[in-house]
């Protein structure tokens, strides 16, 4: 693989500190204290408290380096991906964790990649009976994973086949797996961790199981936080590619704060750090007010709980603070000129194939 040759204008891949910290984690179990690793990688260890900071793509490479060198351990990437768990991804697990089935959990892994790195994407498709998950390394960027890939990408299809189990209870079954990189010398550890088919030096990084997995219930599913994780995820995307207005963190906090009580003003300025009056001042500086905001989340999530179809529409109503059901369709047919029951009848089902390319 050729180095990237790019202007120096050109953006460079960034990695969140909550991956990591995983890979510091894990060289402790190994024998490599934290302080140790992170000054060999140039990282200032209190970092490690900031689990929503990012390093530079340049810094991650040298922590995997480093991480290899001070354990001996020529397959790091395979072996903490051994050890993956949901909550280890953060917001993003926890998302996965709430999801219905696997399908619909992978497909939050892909669609909220970049709150974890924006150095691979990935894709979820089915093939003759089998379900395949790729990861490709983003091009257009100086991303080391063009040039090194191999401890992070066997992390990654490691990591799917280990969270796989955790979230269903469940061995994936897996057919085959291929990768772009060369085979390292030893490939016992691979075959061990698969169980199937292992290549090397192919035309993608792909995983491939049973499609029949896909449809495997989650034994946390949880309806009722899906949406809430959901909407707080993707106003994380949002702010990772710029400023959030007030308006955005106080609708982040009311779909928090929304669990079968409607929030009042003076709690959810407490949440954000503010006073009440100070909160209504930023508001309306932006051009709106709390109950404009308060109103905004609850349509939004009414839609995502309706068009999911997990829940009864007197749940719902609860969910949402509404004292009455009449009161939550009055609501919602101002919200959307139509009615709650119309909607989730029109709903279409779930495409298994997710963002992405490569």
């Amino acid at each position: 693989m050729g180095k990237l040759k790019l202007g120096c204008d050109v953006k460079t891949s960034s990695v969140s500190v909550t991956l990591t910290r995983n890979v510091v984690r894990y060289a402790a179990v190994r024998g490599v204290e934290d302080r140790v690793l992170c000054t060999a990688a140039g990282i200032a260890p209190a970092l490690l408290s900031c689990p929503d900071e990012k390093i530079s793509g340049e810094q991650s490479r040298r922590l995997w380096d480093e991480a290899v060198r001070l354990t001996g351990d020529a397959n790091f990437g395979l072996h903490l991906g051994l050890l993956s768990r949901p909550t280890n991804l953060g917001l993003v697990g926890f998302a996965m964790l709430s999801a219905p089935d696997f399908g619909s959990a992978l497909e939050r892994l892909i669609r909220y990649t970049n709150l974890l790195t924006d150095g691979v994407h990935g894709r979820l498709f089915r093939e003759r009976g089998f379900a395949c998950f790729e990861i490709a390394p983003t091009s257009g960027m100086r991303n080391f994973l063009l040039e090194t890939p191999r401890q992070q990408i066997e992390c990654s299809m490691a990591s799917i086949v280990t969270v796989a189990e955790a979230l269903t209870n469940r061995r994936l079954p897996v057919s085959g797996v291929t990768f772009r990189h060369p085979a390292p010398s030893e490939l016992s550890e691979h075959r061990r961790v698969f169980r199937g088919e292992v290549r090397f030096g192919a035309k993608h990084n792909r995983l491939r199981f049973d499609a029949e997995a896909l449809a495997w219930p989650l034994v946390d599913a949880n309806p009722q936080l899906l949406g809430v994780f959901d909407l707080r995820a993707g106003e994380a995307l949002r702010e990772s590619e710029g400023e959030v207005t007030w308006s955005e963190k106080t609708r982040r906090t009311v779909v928090e704060l929304l669990t079968g009580a409607s929030p009042g003003l003076d709690q959810a300025a407490a949440r954000l750090g503010v006073g009440a009056r100070q909160l209504q001042r930023l508001l309306a500086a932006e051009g709106s007010s709390y109950r404009q905001v308060l109103d905004s989340a609850r349509g939004e999530l009414a839609r995502a709980h309706l068009e999911r179809g997990d829940l009864s529409l007197g749940e719902i109503s609860y969910l949402l603070g509404f004292g009455e059901p009449s009161a939550f369709h009055r609501a919602f047919k101002r919200w959307t000129g139509s009615t709650p029951r119309r909607l989730r009848q029109s709903a279409p089902p779930s495409d298994v194939d997710a963002g992405g390319g490569g």
